[in-house]
């Protein structure tokens, strides 16, 4: 578990605490107020969400990483900043407004940003240029900044991108074909990225790193897991990278804003370099590392689709 030091209960800001893609934000702000912590929330909307944190106990400011305006009362007086942006564009504007601020302030807060292994500024993914661009202004900046670079999918993203399509027709198709990525959950990345919020030090070598997944799984293998736990059969289908970009964008329609324009590129992008063999991906599995950061084990993705059975579909509801 991590430990925290005495006498440094700063207020850490968490940007992201409300999102819904992953629930990474809900996650730190619930580790950090068990290790005592006070937490203060940028929210975009004061709607339930932001009522809940503050139910919860936690400091909610109303602002937008895109209006410089709003992020003077957010970061006055933060000790420590969590970021999490969506797979969605404008984050190095985000970030480069945060870097604004800060040096505004005259300020120093340690800086995390829970970022993907997919990020580089030869991508051909354009979020994937946009975080390493925006994150490495960061750097340059000499903000007090820590980017994890996690080299692993998030299992969400079969939930977000194929779980309506197993539900209706029992196939999820895509252009990962053969390829055995790297995989992890939501919250196991967020308790990588609390590690760096509580201990610092632990990250200390470098301002970028590069924690890696829980378990690699094909497209096939994932398959095989939905179908052991929902008491149906489910098929892998492949398609072209051309073909799952045109269903994407049908499913975007319906996915109340989850599925946007810049994520559409993003994922058939890196799937496609990945089956080819070609990714710029820093990916492989170090599940000690996760359980402790955790202090438990790693969610697998058979335990995460136990979680998620109505939403794949399940025949039945297992007791």
């Amino acid at each position: 578990m991590v430990a925290v030091s005495t006498g440094d209960q700063e207020t850490v800001l968490v940007i992201g605490a409300t999102g819904r893609h992953g629930g990474t934000g809900a996650r730190v702000v619930e580790r950090l107020q068990a290790a005592g912590r006070a937490v203060r929330a940028l929210v975009r909307s004061d709607d339930d969400r932001a009522q809940r944190l503050r139910e919860s106990g936690v400091q909610t400011l109303v602002g937008d990483l895109h209006d410089r305006r709003t992020l003077r009362p957010a970061l006055d007086g933060a000790g420590s900043v969590y970021v999490a942006y969506p797979v969605a564009a404008g984050v190095a504007t985000a970030l480069a407004n945060v870097a604004s601020v800060i040096r505004e302030l005259d300020s120093s807060p340690h800086m995390v940003i829970n970022s993907h292994g997919k990020g580089d500024l030869n991508s051909p993914s354009g979020i994937s240029r946009e975080f390493a661009l925006g994150e490495e202004l960061m750097v340059d900046l000499g903000v007090n900044v820590t980017v994890l670079r996690i080299g692993a999918f998030f299992y969400e993203n079969v939930l977000l991108a194929h779980s309506g399509a197993i539900r209706e027709t029992g196939v999820f198709a895509n252009c990962f074909g053969d390829a055995r990525p790297a995989w992890i959950s939501a919250s196991d990345g967020a308790d990588l990225c609390v590690t760096a919020l509580l201990e610092p030090q632990a990250y200390a070598n470098s301002p970028i790193v590069y924690p890696l997944g829980h378990e690699l799984l094909s497209q096939q293998e994932i398959a095989d897991i939905i179908s052991e736990e929902t008491g149906r059969e489910v098929r892998y289908q492949y398609i072209t990278q051309e073909e799952w970009t045109r269903q994407l964008k049908v499913a975007a329609v319906h996915s109340g804003g989850l599925v946007n324009d810049a994520m559409i590129q993003h994922l058939p992008t890196h799937a496609r370099t990945m089956e080819e063999n070609a990714a710029i991906l820093r990916m492989g599995t170090d599940p000690a590392a996760l359980a402790a950061a955790s202090g438990r084990p790693p969610l697998t993705f058979r335990n995460f689709v136990r979680q998620h059975r109505t939403e794949f579909g399940a025949v039945t509801v297992k007791v």
